[in-house]
């Protein structure tokens, strides 16, 4: 009767990687890539805007147009976290009248809201014949532009192929598809107000005081907690 060979301790070398691993890394590059490219045009027009902001307030660099409010209302929407909880949000509502009749809505703030009545005259900022702000008893309520929401979802796609591409090179595991939704679910979350204080940013500029300040605390707080679940969700393997 033969002995054993005694088999001594070894590194064990990372098996490589799947065909299907190779297809996540592959289709997240590839959305990566296409995303970025894609935001280049929308960047450039958005700080194209972002520059006649800056001139506006030595010469006139937006064209302007009269009109009236015509209505105004309040409404609301809820919204679910991963743990079950609702939120509701208040969103406060105006509409005017353009110069060729159509009539166009807009969410303002609450102060801004506060203060228009029906009929009230006020006058419409134009850019590049794009309703960017309204302009009524000497307060003004600025929006951001087409460029600026396109810009903003492009980087949220790009997001989305970096977290592909992240999820091939780093993890690849197969858990279930609640595990995966939950963390993509997650992941995206994450990015949400980053991305769209960045689009604020780069359209209008970095401002400073108290408003920065909850900006970037609510920023800190919602994309702190959807990485605090992200992560929780890896201690298992780690």
């Amino acid at each position: 009767m033969g002995l054993g060979r005694y088999r001594g301790p070894s590194n064990r070398v990372s098996p490589p990687r799947s065909l299907g691993r190779w297809i996540t890394i592959a289709l997240g590059l590839g959305v990566l890539v296409t995303a970025l490219a894609a935001a280049a045009g929308p960047y450039r027009h958005t700080r194209e805007f972002r520059t006649a902001v800056n001139c506006d307030q030595r010469a006139d660099c937006f064209d302007e147009e009269a009109t009236t409010i015509v209505d105004r209302r309040t409404y609301t929407t809820s919204s679910t976290d991963a743990d079950g909880n609702t939120t509701q949000t208040t969103h406060y509502e105006l509409t005017w009248r353009r110069a060729n009749g159509s009539r166009q809505a807009h969410d303002v703030s609450w102060s801004f809201y506060d203060k228009a009545r029906e009929g009230d005259p006020a006058r419409l900022r134009l850019w590049r014949d794009e309703v960017v702000g309204v302009e009524m008893m000497g307060r003004e309520a600025w929006f951001l532009p087409g460029s600026g929401r396109t810009l903003a979802a492009w980087m949220f796609l790009a997001l989305f192929g970096l977290g592909v591409l992240l999820w091939g090179l780093l993890f690849g595991w197969w858990d279930g598809f609640f595990m995966l939704a939950f963390r993509a679910f997650c992941w995206m979350f994450m990015g949400i107000l980053p991305i769209a204080f960045g689009a604020g940013i780069s359209a209008f500029g970095l401002d400073s005081g108290s408003e920065l300040a909850v900006l970037a605390g609510v920023t800190l707080l919602f994309s702190g907690i959807a990485g605090w679940m992200l992560f929780s969700t890896f201690k298992e393997r780690w």
